[in-house]
């Protein structure tokens, strides 16, 4: 009985991943906004399935992290607008400034631009520096 059960939820699985919104577990600010959900593929390699729900949205595959698995790349409609903090945005406000600000420092961000999860990233909250993010 265990064993059935087993294989029911792996061959579930997939179908769940397809459409997963937010960031991982937990919701990023980009969770809940109307015509947007985050992609995970079941798998390092996406279906042809999985890539033709990713380009039905405008997103692109393109292989990222250390691991270099495969991720539907999605433009956010207000990537690149100034921004104070993420309630700006559909995703982080960035601060993208040549002049390197310690966590508190007043500064203006921008909204990103795609859904990439990856890369070292500074975030902006309230008119602040609020941290320092590398994902890989």
């Amino acid at each position: 009985m265990r064993a059935a059960l087993s294989c029911l939820v792996l061959l579930t699985l997939p179908a769940c991943a397809l459409f997963h919104e937010g960031k991982g577990q937990t919701p990023g600010p980009e969770a809940g906004i109307a015509g947007y959900a985050r992609f995970e593929f079941a798998s390092a390699n996406a279906t042809a399935e999985e890539r033709a729900a990713c380009k039905a949205v405008g997103g692109n595959i393109a292989p990222s992290g250390k691991l270099q698995r495969e991720n539907c790349v999605q433009p956010f409609a207000d990537g690149g607008e100034s921004c104070s903090g993420d309630a700006d945005c559909v995703g982080e406000c960035r601060y993208e400034g040549d002049a390197e600000l310690a966590p508190g420092s007043a500064a203006m961000g921008t909204c990103q631009v795609t859904d990439a999860r990856f890369g070292c990233n500074t975030v902006v909250e309230n008119g602040k520096i609020a941290h320092t993010l590398c994902v890989d």
